[in-house]
């Protein structure tokens, strides 16, 4: 029943980094608000916000997409890190 649970889990952080990787890779449009389709978890919704937010604080409007998507990309990589220590701790 652990098992499950953990798998229930990692499938729920693959698709929140796979919308952090779709936003990376997609291309910019100026009325885009850099949210997935099928995205409608709030959380996720309010993380992604956020990022564009310190991005927009952080840097001007010529260069705060670039830095948008680095951050959206380190963060899809700290969720896939997180997702791969847990399948260290449960499965190996």
């Amino acid at each position: 029943m652990e098992k499950i649970l953990v798998m229930c889990g990692i499938a729920l952080l693959l698709y929140v980094a796979g919308n952090a990787f779709y936003i990376v890779f997609k291309t910019y449009q100026e009325d885009d608000e850099f949210h997935h389709p099928t995205l409608e978890i709030v959380p996720v919704h309010w993380i992604m916000d956020f990022l564009l937010l310190i991005s927009k604080k952080l840097a001007s409007d010529h260069y705060f997409v670039a830095l948008f998507k680095t951050l959206s990309f380190l963060y899809g990589l700290l969720i896939v890190g997180f997702i791969i220590l847990i399948l260290s701790v449960f499965f190996f």
